[in-house]
């Protein structure tokens, strides 16, 4: 049973953000419970633990909670470092492939993904999309540029196809980084499970012209872990509750805006879900800001953001 030591996953079976972080862990084959929670609004059980951060997944261990799967990655590799995923070559190369992966790529699928489904999309999401993106989610618009948009995950499907051609000229291996997985290989694979889970037959005809990307994405897709235990929303909050915050130094050393611990400061995502959460600050440095905050269904918690790809400011 889920307790104050496991690695509990707040996510739903369809997000790719999630699997990204579901590969870490097959990768790693590490046991974790997971939280199915809805794909829309209103989530009463998690939002005490985020502070209102809303996008997925999220990851909590006891009374630490991560928010993106850019901090959940870090934390993971960092308290359970075998099977390593920080791979020779992959040192800081990762993060910039996860911004590319993230953003532009991201973008192309969603568009594809969206204007294929059409008029399948219920109003619902919509309606909860545009309040987390704070702008209109336009199927007819995604609709009418979706041709377009094949075309440019299409064209970063190749570059990852070329970089697997380059690494098996130079015979360094299966992988986008030498002979095993690691954490650059997790990223780029986000986009392709997503195509392949939404619209298979255009994914299968672009692989048919990427055979190194096929291969490379098969062999990712058929890594087996532990099947994880699932558990309520109540269950990890009183796993939250009943348990402590890590120890951890608090210090702000050389923070170009001079945060001090103890200040109250509001961190937000820099493009869409933009909610800020308010809290104590803890700790900070140039990957990581901790904030601590008290609710009465958690208690005391501390809420892990990574710095790259968010905001902070003085509350």
């Amino acid at each position: 049973m889920a307790d104050a030591r496991s690695i509990i996953l707040h996510e739903y079976p369809s997000s790719p953000f999630s699997e990204k972080v579901r590969l870490a862990l097959r990768l790693k084959n590490l046991a974790y419970a997971r939280v199915e929670i809805p794909m829309i609004m209103p989530r009463p059980d998690l939002m005490p633990l985020t502070g209102g951060y809303r996008r997925t997944p999220v990851m909590q261990i006891g009374a630490d909670v991560y928010c993106d799967s850019a901090i959940i990655l870090r934390e993971i590799e960092a308290r359970y470092p075998l099977y390593t995923l920080k791979l020779p070559g992959h040192e800081g190369l990762a993060q910039m492939v996860a911004g590319w992966a993230d953003s532009r790529w991201f973008q192309s699928s969603v568009a594809v993904i969206f204007g294929h489904m059409g008029d399948t999309v219920p109003e619902a999401f919509i309606k909860d999309r545009e309040q987390l993106s704070g702008r209109p989610f336009n199927i007819e618009a995604m609709k009418a540029v979706a041709p377009m948009m094949k075309d440019q995950w299409r064209a970063r499907l190749m570059l990852v196809e070329e970089r697997l051609a380059g690494g098996k000229g130079a015979g360094s291996g299966n992988y986008l980084i030498g002979a095993k997985a690691g954490l650059v290989d997790v990223h780029a694979y986000m986009n392709v499970w997503w195509m392949k889970q939404a619209v298979p037959e255009f994914a299968d005809a672009c692989l048919e012209n990427a055979p190194l990307t096929a291969a490379w994405y098969y062999r990712l897709a058929e890594v087996e872990g532990q099947e994880p235990e699932t558990i309520t929303s109540g269950d990890a909050l009183a796993i939250a509750k009943d348990a402590a915050p890590r120890l951890v130094a608090a210090t702000t050393r050389n923070e170009p805006q001079e945060f001090s611990p103890g200040e109250r400061v509001a961190v937000a995502p820099d493009d869409y879900g933009q909610v800020w959460v308010e809290g104590e600050l803890v700790h900070a440095d140039s990957q990581r800001i901790i904030l601590r905050l008290f609710t009465p269904q958690a208690e005391t918690i501390h809420v892990h953001f990574p710095r790259a790809g968010f905001l902070v400011r003085r509350a």
